[in-house]
């Protein structure tokens, strides 16, 4: 599923999390117009070698009798437009356009550190919406092989040091980072959806990427993760730390990882385990108040 060789390409990239994510696409195509809030994170040196590589093709989906293996069709962005197989050769990613009559097609390899977007006729919000969702789809699987995994939070920074907030969609992970903006002094966001936490030689830290929901907060910058806290609604505040076992429970919900492919979610798992063995893990039984935001800080930051 090359790109024919006539096709003439030109390469965009971008450093997420300190990892090289470049697209290979036609010279017309107006990619960055589609991926703004990719912007700040766009990267010019093309000797850097490239993580992860996205190769786009405006034309027709490649047909094939047998797509794989269905591993999925359910999908909160895409409902039933969405498909996800299992091929000997790698994974296929399938959504219906919107006007119903072409298919985005992706097809990555088993690693997902090379992929193949195939674009059907739509209008340019679809294009940019999709793009952007399936190149955090595929980063959130790479990654994996560079000691980096992807979760879903809600990150503020406090004075230079990152806090993730963990829960289900819901909980109010938003709604807490809000309180802490609000009564916490020198706290902004950093991300509000799927930040990206990797193992560095400086220890553990959290990354902005371009991903973060509903929340335009796209901000490329770095933090030390102070520590995770795993949210729970509840008629009282009351902050407990998790360690050992209970630690990697209250985090592994959040992360990103496929289970279909073995290697890649038992990379997630060591990282994982590694990260817990450095940062602190808390879990926070709150109202959607000041006095919740308050407790957290103190148990995070005792010294203050």
């Amino acid at each position: 599923m090359e790109v024919p060789a006539a096709t003439t390409l030109s390469q965009t990239r971008y450093r997420i999390a300190e990892l090289i994510l470049e697209f290979n696409h036609p010279v017309d195509y107006p990619l960055s117009e589609l991926l703004p809030s990719f912007r700040d994170f766009q990267w010019q040196d093309l000797t850097e070698e490239t993580n992860i590589c996205i190769t786009i093709s405006q034309g027709s989906a490649p047909e094939a009798e047998d797509m794989g293996l269905l591993r999925t069709d359910e999908s909160i962005a895409w409902g039933d437009r969405f498909r996800f197989y299992e091929r000997a050769d790698g994974f296929v990613t399938t959504i219906v356009n919107e006007q119903g009559d072409g298919l985005w097609y992706l097809h990555s390899e088993r690693n997902f550190k090379n992929s193949t977007l195939f674009i059907p006729s739509s209008d340019v919000a679809e294009q940019g919406a999709v793009i952007t969702w399936m190149a955090m789809m595929i980063f959130g699987q790479a990654s994996l092989l560079h000691n980096t995994i992807m979760i879903h939070a809600s990150v503020v920074n406090h004075q230079g040091r990152g806090v993730a907030f963990l829960g289900k969609s819901g909980t109010g992970k938003s709604t807490h980072s809000r309180l802490w903006l609000q009564h916490i002094p020198d706290s902004v966001l950093l991300n509000d959806d799927n930040p990206a936490v990797r193992i560095t030689s400086e220890g553990v830290c959290i990354y902005g990427t371009p991903w973060s929901g509903k929340t335009p907060c796209y901000k490329n910058e770095k933090l030390p993760l102070q520590g995770f806290v795993r949210l729970q609604q509840a008629p009282i505040n009351e902050f407990e730390w998790q360690t050992g076992l209970k630690g990697f429970i209250a985090v592994l919900p959040s992360c990103t990882s496929i289970r279909w492919n073995k290697e890649l979610f038992s990379n997630m798992n060591t990282i994982l385990e590694k990260i817990i063995a450095q940062v602190p893990v808390g879990y926070l039984k709150c109202l959607p108040d000041a006095a919740a935001a308050m407790l957290c800080h103190s148990a995070l930051f005792p010294d203050e």
